[in-house]
């Protein structure tokens, strides 16, 4: 008898309490979706959020002195880290070219992300900017993709724009379905959380009342920013952890450094990807209608990451590419003593790369000058 009392009370509850309790829950997520959205209406993220590290720096110093460049290099990190503008500059003005050039790269940059910054640079509408040199970031799924998703700078540039490209981008990766659904999820989880501002709502309540970094990443103070035009070189970090990393690569890491080398000097046939083609021509095409020069180049990396680039410009497409992913051309800028690891130069790797696209870059001038002269 008492397990049939028991069985009636439970049957009696479930059916009497799930209605009221489902329309109860379901009231309150639309209420806090309701206040997250309205706040986010009422409170829009700034055009210069203050808390992106770096990039946060690089956003209020350009602002700021925009009108003064006419050249800018848009990038990852082997931008941030390989590209010496006031190097740059004096080199160009021997060749009595007026250049103030500013390096806009950024650490772990995406080809979504950069995408958005390149909007936002010309929105700014730089009254004398006349080329943008770009090197475009192959998307790749990080290892740390989730952990990205819920960081201030991950939730910042994740529109609802941004969000679909990334997400295209990411299906078109050739990984296996598992990791590009956990690397759509954090895209989205990112664009989700910035649309219903509980991104700002999260980061204020890590920074304000528990005291959090919200990125890690060592970065320049402002007058060394002004002084080096937004580069930094490695050689000048401080942090241990970028010394231990740098140490271990010459010591246990060299041999798979020159092993790759080699790899390379092969011209292993870069695939091609549609919809990355796409994004690239539709970045050249923006910067086009606005009055100024793409320049595309790509870094000297050791792994096969500017295909997209390369086949751009195999295609015919008007932008010129500057590729120094050479070891045959380039053979100083894969020495091991230029190198600050696989992918990014040390200081002289830096003038020297910066050496070398000054020089073709004011031969390309020559060229286009030469050419409007003609007609």
């Amino acid at each position: 008898m008492n397990l049939i009392t028991k069985f009636d009370i439970w049957k009696n509850w479930s059916y009497s309490k799930l209605l009221p309790t489902t329309a109860y829950s379901s009231i309150f997520a639309i209420t806090l979706t309701a206040v997250f959205v309205i706040a986010n209406l009422i409170a829009p993220y700034p055009n210069i959020p203050d808390n992106l590290g770096l990039i946060s720096l690089k956003l209020d110093y350009f602002a700021k002195h925009k009108d003064e460049y006419n050249a800018i290099f848009l990038g990852p990190s082997t931008t941030y880290r390989g590209i010496v503008p006031n190097v740059f500059d004096q080199l160009m003005a021997e060749e009595n070219r007026e250049i103030k050039s500013f390096n806009f790269g950024i650490n772990g940059a995406i080809a979504a992300e950069t995408d958005f910054y390149l909007r936002k640079i010309i929105a700014l509408k730089p009254a004398k900017l006349e080329w943008l040199f770009v090197e475009y970031p192959e998307r790749t799924l990080e290892q740390y993709i989730n952990k990205n998703a819920n960081s201030a700078r991950g939730i910042y540039w994740h529109t609802p724009r941004q969000t679909l490209l990334d997400f295209r981008l990411i299906m078109e990766l050739k990984q296996n379905l598992r990791d590009k659904f956990f690397a759509a999820y954090a895209t989205l989880k990112s664009c989700l959380l910035r649309t219903f501002w509980m991104g700002r709502f999260a980061n204020f309540w890590q920074v304000k009342v528990l005291g959090m970094k919200l990125f890690l990443d060592e970065i320049p103070d402002y007058s060394r920013l002004a002084q080096e035009s937004g580069y930094y070189a490695h050689d000048l970090q401080t942090l241990q952890r970028h010394k231990s990393w740098h140490q271990f690569f010459l010591d246990n890491l060299k041999d798979d450094y020159y092993q790759d080398v080699e790899q390379l000097k092969q011209g292993n046939i870069s695939p091609i990807k549609p919809y990355s083609l796409k994004v690239l021509k539709e970045m050249c095409q923006y910067i086009n209608d606005y009055g100024i020069k793409p320049i595309l180049f790509i870094s000297p990396i050791v792994q096969e990451r500017g295909s997209t680039a390369n086949n751009l410009y195999k295609q015919g497409d008007i932008s010129p590419l500057f590729a120094f992913n050479d070891p045959e051309a380039f053979p100083n800028l894969y020495q091991l003593d230029r190198r600050f690891d696989f992918l990014h130069l040390n200081y002289q790797g830096a003038t020297e790369l910066t050496a070398s696209l000054a020089e073709e870059f004011a031969q390309y001038l020559g060229r286009e000058q030469g050419t409007g002269n003609r007609e």
